[in-house]
């Protein structure tokens, strides 16, 4: 690659990371934060401000996207947290072994709510960092009400942040629900792009697959929080109507191009081959790039108002396409040399890409015609283009995952959460006990290496553990640079501000740099507190690097936690989801009704539990290849579930085009019986290893098979009465249609049975598949 084209992806890169919302929210957390210490410095009284730059920072973590109650309720929990921690610790410093044993409490605690959500995560971070500071002021206060002023100043800090974050959020809330409209469509565009990348001949196909599983997650779970922004009772929009109903709609028609996508399954090597020798494929491509630069500048407009240039204008290369179809079809069926596959395979996409581009235009006209929405009046309180009630969307939010029946479930050993936290307390308080006999300058460091670096999964903690020396490093050297330029007090805040933000924006993208960025903030802070800096560097870097090595010896020895251990529950759960989503799918085929609420949800349960189960396999391929123990087999089986969704979805589709049809044939009615008594099955084989005894009534049944025949007989019959009276292919004639919807969901539903029986084998039969997989007995539950 040239260095012209390396500089251009660099330049591309910051600039996607300082229009991405991390910046935005990086900045506002380091202004709130450092606006009591500006302040402070002003008047005079820069230890003050430094005190409550502390209370403000152990908060502000946890400012993210969310409707007000929830983030209200989650900045105060934090504060409580963090000041009562800090009193404790600090009234207990005198006592080692009674502040190593409030150490692992609160460690243990904060390491145990962390992986049921984001919002908890943070609160764990924040309460982590309160651990780390108020141990390194330990001895430092002569008396309790010293203590008490010290915790009142973090007190009057964390309050200020509150107000601060709070009245932005009011005054800001709807601009958080643009933004994360807007990287809901880049993310379903990009989506997109990379099913079609899978076809490229020099993509690794593997590798391809693992970066399709990783986007479809990320996808998921931008989805979840566009929802509890868009449909909570107490989402901002709740009073405004026009607004709330143009969101709406967006946020629709996008889950609905994921679910398009997801009902169009690729064999992707198969295509591969066939694709690349018709020059069909090259206008295919460029339909899909330009409806990924379509969306990117609605997704612009929408967010920064821009000006709309350069609209859609793909019509022509649909037109073009046609004809070239066209073409194809008359030699195919004209000379026997021509693959009659390649036709029907890109009549598919042209058919996909015409369904996608018509979804493509609504939200186009929802973010650029407001007229449409502020002049039409709602009638019955109906979300547009649905007939869904408003006060039916709460049901979409995902509740709370910590609750009660949580908590206690997960308090055993087999728990990987319960794992996860005794290992980290054991680990942390091991670690902080060790540097301090051991006499280090700044044993909490080691302390604060441990609970960062620290993760549930083996994979993400080695990671963390090779960029974390490396971004210690890095940031040590620059540390130490900066140093020697001598920087007055002044220049010292400005870093000081500037290395704060840049490693919160950086935290998520590139853990390297935020790590380096995190270094400079903390040896700089020391700065303030008169600390000499090179000695800071030295200690910063050996304490990281000896926290680090504790953390990779302890995730792969101390109650290790692997991901083959936690696949199997989480597999159980999305075959589940499967199986209520194609019974609603088929009880609408059956009944000629369609309830859209009970579908979206049963579809949005599917949807959120294979990206689980999908992102669980991503977790096992990066354990240790000792570890990743039945990988073939649980890659066979995800695969599998994920097919079924997937031709569920297609099921789904036809069924929103048809919603008062009924095609209740006794066949279809025993086929779909037979499909959910083999999932029923796979899931009771998979979560006990008693194997049955003979074949019988696994995966075949004569009910089911003479159904089966008794389908192929009457579409054979229905074909040659159209062949006989020479209806044309696309009649609308009676005959012709029910010739053509009794085909389709006789293949659909022959297909899902087809892959039920395959993943009843498996799971009823492991030892007939190499790979040896997992039984009950080596599985845990979250």
């Amino acid at each position: 690659m040239r260095i012209s084209d390396q500089l251009q992806q660099a330049i591309e890169y910051l600039r996607d990371v300082f229009q991405g919302e991390q910046f935005y929210l990086s900045l506002r957390h380091a202004t709130g934060a450092l606006i009591p210490l500006v302040i402070s410095e002003m008047l005079g009284y820069p230890n003050i401000g430094l005190e409550m730059m502390l209370g403000a920072f152990f908060v502000s973590g946890v400012d993210i996207a969310g409707t007000f109650q929830s983030k209200a309720k989650a900045l105060l929990i934090t504060t409580a947290l963090s000041i009562s921690i800090t009193f404790l610790l600090l009234v207990a410093g005198g006592q080692q072994l009674l502040v190593l044993v409030l150490l692992f409490l609160f460690i243990f605690g904060l390491a145990y709510i962390s992986p049921f959500s984001l919002r908890y995560s943070l609160m764990g971070i924040m309460g982590y960092l309160a651990i780390i500071l108020a141990i390194s002021m330990i001895g430092r206060f002569d008396s309790v009400s010293q203590i008490l002023h010290h915790c009142f100043l973090l007190l009057c800090g964390s309050l200020w942040y509150i107000t601060y974050a709070l009245v932005i959020h009011f005054f800001a809330g709807t601009r958080a629900i643009t933004r994360r409209l807007a990287r809901c469509m880049r993310q379903t565009t990009h989506y997109f792009q990379q099913r079609v990348t899978l076809v490229e001949p020099d993509v690794d196909h593997t590798q391809g697959i693992f970066k399709l599983a990783e986007l479809q997650q990320e996808l998921n779970e931008t989805q979840e929080s566009v929802r509890e922004l868009l449909f909570s009772n107490t989402s901002l929009l709740s009073g405004r109507s026009s607004e709330r109903r143009r969101y709406y709609l967006i946020f629709i028609e996008l889950v609905d191009m994921h679910e398009l996508a997801m009902a169009t399954p690729i064999d992707y090597p198969k295509v591969r081959d066939l694709l690349h020798q018709y020059p069909e494929y090259n206008i295919i491509r460029e339909v899909i790039d330009n409806i990924h630069a379509e969306m990117n500048l609605l997704a612009d407009v929408l967010l920064n108002n821009r000006e709309y240039e350069n609209p859609l204008h793909l019509q022509d290369e649909m037109d073009t396409l046609e004809q070239y179809l066209a073409r194809l079809k008359q030699e195919v069926f004209s000379d026997e040399d021509h693959n009659e596959e390649a036709y029907h395979t890109l009549k598919r996409l042209e058919i996909y890409l015409h369904k996608q581009l018509q979804k493509v235009e609504v939200i186009q006209n929802a973010v650029l015609d407001y007229r449409t929405y502020y002049e039409e009046p709602e009638e019955n309180d109906r979300t547009p283009y649905t007939d869904l009630s408003t006060t039916d969307l709460p049901q979409f939010v995902t509740p709370n995952p910590l609750n009660w029946n949580s908590t206690v479930d997960n308090f055993s050993f087999d728990s990987s959460y319960f794992r996860y936290a005794l290992r980290t307390a054991t680990t942390a308080v091991a670690g902080y006990s060790m540097a301090h006999f051991l006499g280090f300058e700044n044993a909490y460091w080691v302390l604060l290496t441990v609970l960062v670096v620290m993760k549930p999964g083996y994979g993400v903690t080695s990671q963390r553990f090779f960029h974390r020396i490396i971004g210690t490093l890095i940031g040590a050297a620059i540390a130490y640079g900066l140093y020697l330029l001598d920087p007055s007090h002044v220049a010292s805040l400005i870093i000081f501000g500037v290395s704060l933000t840049l490693a919160f924006t950086f935290v998520v993208r590139n853990y390297v740099i935020a790590s380096s960025f995190f270094t400079i903030f903390v040896i700089f802070m020391y700065s303030f507190l008169n600390r000499e800096i090179p000695s800071m560097v030295v200690f910063r870097v050996v304490d990281t690097i000896v926290g680090a090595v504790l953390v990779i010896g302890a995730v792969r020895f101390l109650w290790p936690s692997w991901e083959y251990q936690k696949f199997p529950a989480l597999l159980r759960k999305s075959l589940f989801s499967n199986k209520l989503y194609l019974q609603e799918v088929l009880n609408h085929l059956f009944e000629g009704s369609f309830d859209e609420k009970n579908y979206r949800l049963t579809r949005k349960e599917a949807y959120v539990d294979i990206a689980n189960v999908i992102s669980s396999y991503h977790r096992l391929a990066n354990d240790p290849e000792s570890k990743q123990k039945g990988a073939q087999f649980s890659y066979d089986l995800a695969l599998l579930n994920y097919m079924i969704l997937s031709t569920t979805t297609s099921l789904g589709i036809f069924l929103q085009r048809h919603p008062n049809e009924s095609f209740h044939y006794p066949e279809f009615q025993t086929i779909g019986e037979g499909i959910q008594k083999n999932l029923e099955l796979s899931i009771q084989y998979l979560a006990y290893s008693d194997s049955p005894t003979t074949d019988e009534g696994l995966s075949k049944s004569e009910k089911i098979e003479e159904a089966s025949e008794e389908l192929s007989k009457q579409i054979y019959t229905l074909k040659r009465q159209i062949d006989r009276q020479n209806i044309p292919t696309d009649s609308s004639n009676k005959t012709y249609l029910r010739y053509a919807h009794i085909n389709y969901l006789s293949r659909q539903l022959r297909w899902i049975l087809e892959l039920s029986r395959s993943i009843l084998n498996r799971a009823a039969y492991p030892e007939r598949y190499p790979d040896t997989p997992l039984t009950a007995n080596t599985t845990s539950t979250n």
